[in-house]
């Protein structure tokens, strides 16, 4: 880790960008400064320290928006046309090195965020009576923190567990570094790596339940951490483990309509967890999602060779279409992040793709009726049957297969998934064939463009770094 590292227990030490929580959540102002004897004074001070952790993985490279946006240039539905490496451009072309400026500072702001996640729950242990009753809950949050942030360190720097459950991952830093001394740190296998992830998550019980509030989706429930564990199990590939989490997210419905889950207030039946954003915090510039998709800026929709270039996917009649994109007469927008102001919150698990999850995880256990009515709950809420081209009725195996993971292409364009899907399964990315700008990249060992390396900031400070 950089120098940096020094003045990481300082920064968690302070409240953050927030304080307290409940409705007000995004709009309190917090206290400037708070010395080391105050930060856990008593429990209220605590919690302005748990909601810190929060706004810690809301940096600019993490979910304040690259995040999201770098896994959809790792994918095959969007066109990066920026032409400019500040935004993502050499993440599209599957051309990040060793000092590509993402690399870098994605890999510091997380493990910053990891370190102020270990800070704390180091403090709170020595401080524990002063939590009260809520000892349990703040150390599940600050757990749930790191393990989400391990997991897309772990998807972006590993390659895919299907291949090699032992591949190199990232170091698994868990101890609270106010220093450097401690830099030198192997990479984990990818196992420990998902072991650990699942291991923060075990304490999820603790989390208060989600009751469709401000409070309770824009911080950790049981809810939020299940459907993180369906993700890893997928991963392992895992099925009937995926199939039993996705099962205990109870208490969550379909949206009536898609667009709401991205409209004011952005709380819906379906919104599970969100990274939440208002006037006080707000994205910035060029790593807000919006500003990607705002006059295709940035990023366009690939009508020729993505998703919406497949029969039955681009249905003008579908208002994932309709509502959601701006496509004809020479514009391919996304208009899921459309506010200039950038207060737009980023939904990172939302019900649909528990379903979708439930729908893959069946269709490779056999349960294959299980799997059909998942995705057509999901298909029929966007797309009326009367309107529909496609006919699901009657697919199984590889035809079930290709109909959900299309679906999720889809239902998720824009909102991160792609590179990781297909990553997921080891498949070879292929973007705009047939095209000058062509470009494919197989899953291989060693460096060449499927995976991020490990960044120059990390090797010059950990002696231990191997590819």
């Amino acid at each position: 880790m950089k120098k940096t590292a020094l003045y990481i227990t300082l920064a968690v030490l302070c409240a953050g960008l927030f304080a307290g929580c409940g409705e007000d959540f995004l709009e309190k102002e917090p206290p400037l400064y708070f010395s080391e004897g105050e930060v856990f004074a008593d429990a209220e001070k605590i919690e302005g320290n748990v909601v810190s952790l929060y706004a810690a993985i809301k940096d600019n490279y993490l979910f304040g928006g690259r995040l999201i946006l770098v896994v959809d240039n790792m994918g095959d539905d969007v066109i990066n046309v920026s032409n400019n490496g500040v935004e993502l451009y050499n993440t599209y072309e599957n051309k990040v090195g060793l000092n590509t400026q993402e690399n870098n500072n994605f890999w510091e702001a997380a493990y910053l965020a990891i370190n102020k996640c270990n800070t704390f729950l180091k403090l709170i242990d020595e401080n524990r009576e002063l939590a009260g009753d809520k000892y349990d809950r703040f150390v599940a949050e600050a757990r749930f923190v790191r393990a989400i942030t391990y997991y897309y360190l772990h998807q972006i720097y590993t390659m895919p567990y299907v291949l090699n459950p032992s591949a190199p991952s990232v170091p698994l830093r868990l101890e609270s570094e106010s220093d450097i001394l401690n830099n030198d740190l192997a990479r984990a296998t990818s196992q420990q790596v998902i072991d650990q992830i699942l291991s923060d998550l075990s304490v999820s019980a603790a989390l208060p339940a989600g009751n469709g509030t401000e409070a309770t989706v824009a911080r950790a429930t049981p809810a939020a951490a299940e459907a993180l564990k369906m993700r890893i199990y997928m991963i392992t590939g895992d099925w009937q483990k995926a199939i039993e989490a996705g099962q205990k997210v109870a208490g969550y419905s379909l949206a009536s309509e898609l667009a709401t889950v991205f409209s004011p207030p952005f709380i819906t039946s379906e919104n599970i967890f969100s990274i939440a954003f208002g006037s006080t915090n707000r994205g910035a510039g060029q790593s807000a999602v919006a500003y990607y998709s705002l006059n295709e800026k940035s990023l366009a929709i690939d009508t020729q060779a993505g998703i919406v270039s497949i029969d039955g996917y681009g249905n003008p009649n579908d208002t994932r279409i309709s509502k959601l994109t701006n496509i004809g007469e020479g514009k391919r927008t996304l208009t899921k992040f459309v506010d200039p102001t950038y207060v737009e919150w980023v939904p990172v698990f939302r019900y649909a793709e528990i379903l979708l999850n439930l729908a893959e995880c069946y269709a490779n256990t056999g349960s294959e009726a299980e799997a059909l009515a998942a995705l057509k709950q999901v298909r029929s809420r966007s797309l009326k049957p009367e309107d529909d081209t496609l006919v699901l009725d009657g697919l199984t195996g590889n035809a079930l297969k290709t109909a959900i993971y299309n679906e999720r292409r889809l239902e998720f364009l824009g909102e991160g998934f792609r590179g990781f899907d297909l990553m997921r399964r080891a498949e070879t990315i292929v973007k705009q064939p047939g095209t000058l700008s062509a470009t494919t990249v197989v899953p291989a060992d060693g460096i060449n463009g499927y995976i991020w390396p490990i960044p120059n900031n990390e090797r010059s400070q950990n002696k231990l770094i191997t590819d």
